[in-house]
């Protein structure tokens, strides 16, 4: 399993004319390519196959902290 760190991006929307926080979660080589920049204290460590497929950014709304597969346990 090889890890990843991305960070939330910060990057200018053309068509506010303000800078956004970007929906995906991206490394430092792809907050550049975004045009963006990184927000410092973001970094969480990931799983690379979690990283669109040959991309350096995860999917729109990523959530690292959601779970995947099937569900195990139930609360009560």
């Amino acid at each position: 399993m090889v890890t990843v760190t991305v960070y939330k991006v910060r990057a200018y929307d053309i068509t506010t004319d303000e800078f956004v926080t970007s929906r995906r979660m991206a490394t430092m080589m792809g907050a550049r390519i975004m045009g963006g920049d990184i927000i410092e204290g973001t970094e969480v460590e990931i799983d690379e196959s979690q990283l669109e497929p040959g991309k350096q950014w995860t999917a729109r709304n990523f959530s690292p902290n959601a779970t995947t597969g099937f569900q195990t346990q139930v609360k009560v």
